[in-house]
């Protein structure tokens, strides 16, 4: 039941995170500030249920654990966010989802099995996430630094990943996201104060998108993923997150009108095709 649980949280987190490139175009903020903000409100928000929860279970996380995957997520969040300002928005979500190219020689490296099965699906699903790029985009346009700076995104949230599912093997999900996400935000306070970014929230525009962002990319998006660690292994996590560039596709159709041609059409059901395989692989 709990992998069901699992599998079932796995699609609304796909759902939740495929809207986070949109809202945070539309909030006009900083990346930085935008990073800082989603990580900060995100512990906040479940800072309450989380001292429940540590009055009845304690902290069984080890702190290093805590600390490195703070550190993986707000790298991750400060490349990848700022990327999309950089180049396009698909590029950008297209390259920083395959975390599941790096998922898997860490987890290998750590001693842990990886079913033939999940490879041949996160293999599948690559190959459909880089028709989807290549046939909507090209692979020659796209600034390079966004890219860069999304490709250290995808291999920064590999890293969480794999260290969430180590530290979800004791860890309630609340304890976990909450101090990850506040280590998160310790991390990335002090890049804006180096890089003189303005941390506040300039109008009601803005605000409303941080708080879409936090609703769902955050709370509903990555918390979920976290609950999923406990019963999925980071690489199968890692490749359902390859469903956010077919998301953010039919966003972008549906709210910004943009086409979406035939090719780019069979690429999402390719990829579509490998997460599921990645899934019943993982289970």
């Amino acid at each position: 039941m709990s992998k069901a649980n699992a599998v079932a949280s796995l699609a609304a987190a796909g759902f939740a995170v495929s809207w986070a490139s949109i809202l945070i175009i539309w909030s006009g903020l900083n990346p930085i500030s935008v990073s800082f903000w989603r990580t900060t409100l995100a512990a906040l928000a479940l800072a309450p249920l989380t001292v429940r929860d540590l009055r009845r279970h304690g902290l069984n996380t080890p702190i290093k654990l805590i600390t490195l995957g703070g550190l993986a997520l707000a790298v991750h969040f400060m490349t990848w966010v700022t990327s999309l300002y950089y180049t396009t928005v698909a590029m950008s979500v297209t390259i920083v989802s395959t975390y599941v190219v790096f998922t898997i020689p860490i987890t290998l490296a750590l001693g842990r099995r990886v079913s033939g099965l999940t490879m041949t699906g996160a293999a599948l699903a690559l190959m459909g996430v880089a028709a989807m790029m290549y046939s909507s985009y090209g692979l020659s346009e796209g600034s390079l630094l966004g890219d860069a700076l999304a490709l250290i995104g995808s291999v920064s949230g590999a890293f969480y990943f794999t260290i969430g599912e180590l530290a979800r093997v004791k860890s309630p999900t609340l304890i976990y996201s909450t101090l990850v996400y506040a280590s998160a935000a310790l991390f990335t306070a002090p890049v804006a104060l180096l890089m003189g970014v303005n941390l506040t929230i300039p109008n009601s525009r803005a605000l409303i998108m941080v708080t879409l962002i936090v609703a769902g990319p955050m709370l509903m998006g990555h918390t979920l993923l976290n609950y999923s660690l406990k019963y999925l292994s980071a690489t199968v996590v890692s490749t359902v997150t390859l469903i956010e560039p077919v998301g953010s596709t039919i966003l972008a159709y549906l709210l910004l009108h943009q086409a979406v041609g035939l090719m780019e059409a069979a690429a999402m059901v390719v990829t579509l095709i490998g997460v599921y395989l990645s899934i019943r692989g993982g289970l």
